[in-house]
């Protein structure tokens, strides 16, 4: 099957945009320290223009990881990352990753 016929498909089943694919829904900053923010901006715009965010939001990388990982990724012609945006990137990932290490629980503190 041809990309455009499988985009007609999920267009058919209204699934094209942002949340299409089973893609999860966007990032709410509220969690993140502010000096992160300009780092998801970055993936939002540069990432994603070889793949979906969730790819680099799920990946299980180590502790000391990211910026390697980052780099890699900047190495793709079409991403278009300088190296100061690698940081800043880096730096968000880092966030995200400590917060999703967080044990989730039901109590309210």
């Amino acid at each position: 099957m041809r990309v455009l016929g499988r985009l007609t498909f999920w267009a058919g089943l209204g699934l094209t945009g942002p949340l299409g694919c089973g893609a999860r829904p966007p990032v709410d900053l509220a969690q993140y320290p502010p000096a992160t923010h300009r780092g998801y901006a970055l993936m939002e715009q540069r990432c994603t223009r070889c793949h979906e965010l969730d790819r680099p939001l799920q990946a299980n990388v180590g502790q000391g990881g990211w910026p390697a990982y980052v780099r890699r990724m900047a190495k793709h012609p079409a991403a278009g990352i300088s190296v100061e945006e690698q940081r800043e990137i880096v730096k968000f990932l880092e966030a995200h990753a400590a917060l999703r290490a967080l044990p989730v629980t039901d109590e309210v503190p």
